[in-house]
């Protein structure tokens, strides 16, 4: 239930006439941290027109409906993870591999109020995981299932299940940030300071290369 009244939100500082993107960009960026803080049903057009810093009637311009800017925001961390896969998908299995890794935890890191609200979405089946599915995850579920595949069947990789892999990655990458809030009152360290992060991201790296290949994998990997 949207709360009226009840939150004070604080306006993005902005140049005075930014061009159209800039103001797109702004308007998501305020919907994904009000989504993901409050959910769909208590955030309010209003306050995602606020958060931007412009007036309602511009929101509208750009989104005609408060859906469409909640799609929009699961699209744009979607289409970021799939541009992970995309620049690794050339390197050698073990090298690959680790990139793919180490840029899925900064860029969560990074877009942490994305990853949990796409994350809320797949576990509430929500009503656009169908069609984000359907565009843009099982094409890249299919391309890293084949890639593993090759691998394996190259000698690179242990034989397994090729969806076990990207399951593996994708909860040892993901799931660490949804864990935040508790990490923070059990951990005597900041869990998203930049050097827990690059020592959460090499020792998901080596999980992985050690499960897969062993530590003859980690030849050749960037430092």
């Amino acid at each position: 239930m949207a709360i009226s009244g009840a939150r004070a939100v604080r306006p993005l500082r902005v140049k005075a006439s930014p061009d159209g993107d800039a103001v797109r960009t702004r308007i998501l960026d305020a919907a994904q941290e009000l989504f993901a803080a409050h959910g769909y049903s208590g955030t309010t057009t209003r306050e995602i027109a606020e958060r931007a810093g412009i007036g309602k009637r511009m929101l509208f311009y750009y989104f005609a409906t408060k859906d469409a800017m909640y799609r929009a925001v699961l699209e744009r961390v979607v289409s970021g993870l799939v541009a992970i896969h995309q620049r690794v998908q050339l390197d050698p299995g073990p090298i690959g591999l680790a990139e793919a890794v180490e840029g899925i935890v900064h860029f969560a890191a990074l877009n942490r109020a994305a990853i949990t609200l796409c994350l809320r979405e797949i576990m509430d089946d929500g009503p656009h995981l169908a069609d984000l599915v359907r565009v843009h995850l099982r094409p890249l579920f299919a391309a890293g299932s084949q890639e593993v595949a090759r691998n394996m069947q190259a000698g690179v990789f242990r034989e397994a299940d090729p969806m076990h892999v990207l399951l593996n990655v994708g909860g040892l990458t993901l799931f660490y940030f949804l864990n935040v809030p508790l990490l923070k009152l059990v951990w005597d360290r900041d869990p998203l300071s930049p050097q827990t992060v690059a020592e959460r991201a090499a020792v998901v790296r080596d999980f992985m290369l050690d499960g897969l290949a062993g530590p003859a994998a980690r030849k050749g990997e960037p430092s």
